[in-house]
């Protein structure tokens, strides 16, 4: 009889043990999931949106013209470079210690007029684009290539004699080189405002 109450005793401890067990790896994957962060990332623009993330992990990240796409991180801060509108915008710091929506307007405005959430960034203030107009009258049709080490970004143009076209580019001071007056001219573009610049040959 003794023996029979040992034997059951037994075999509800394992009975016992092994539902602690299963109870327990529940909480093992929610533990897991706890070192992801969710960011949201909404394409405003009628262009690709891309984000690189550089931290614990890395991440190249790409959203459709209009589209919203939610990814999960690991929990970090990253250094992040982002491509929208034409243009790069390089080593940012974005904090994904927390879940973080970022939001990317048409180009050349701003998502939100004020600061917006605070769980919201805000990718126009990040780029802030500025609209400049290019005027050729060299009397030839000729390249410029903004950028240098100074340019926020780096961009080549083509204009034809006579031609005048605007663009949208990141505000910043940019060095210049002009081809097409027989040789290579060199300037200077303070691109703050919308700026208008004139292009001569000597």
């Amino acid at each position: 009889m003794k023996k029979q109450r040992t034997i059951r005793l037994v075999v509800l401890l394992v009975i016992f043990m092994s539902l602690l067990l299963v109870a327990a790896m529940p909480q093992q994957k929610a533990f897991a999931k706890s070192d992801l962060v969710r960011l949201t990332i909404v394409n405003g623009t009628d262009q690709g949106v891309w984000l690189k993330l550089e931290g614990p992990a890395y991440y190249y990240l790409y959203v459709k013209p209009g589209q919203t796409r939610t990814y999960t991180p690991e929990r970090d801060v990253y250094e992040s470079t982002l491509y929208s509108c034409g243009t790069y915008v390089k080593h940012q710091t974005l904090d994904l210690t927390k879940h973080t929506k970022y939001e990317v307007p048409s180009c050349g405005t701003h998502a939100y007029p004020g600061d917006g959430p605070t769980d919201t960034v805000d990718a126009g203030k990040v780029i802030k684009l500025v609209d400049v107009t290019l005027k050729n009258e060299t009397g030839h049709n000729i390249i410029v290539v903004l950028g240098g080490p100074n340019g926020p970004s780096q961009f080549a143009f083509f204009l034809y004699d006579e031609e005048s076209k605007e663009y949208t580019i990141p505000k910043g001071y940019y060095d210049y080189n002009l081809y097409g007056c027989g040789d290579v001219r060199t300037g200077h573009v303070f691109a703050i405002v919308h700026k208008v610049k004139e292009f001569k040959c000597p």
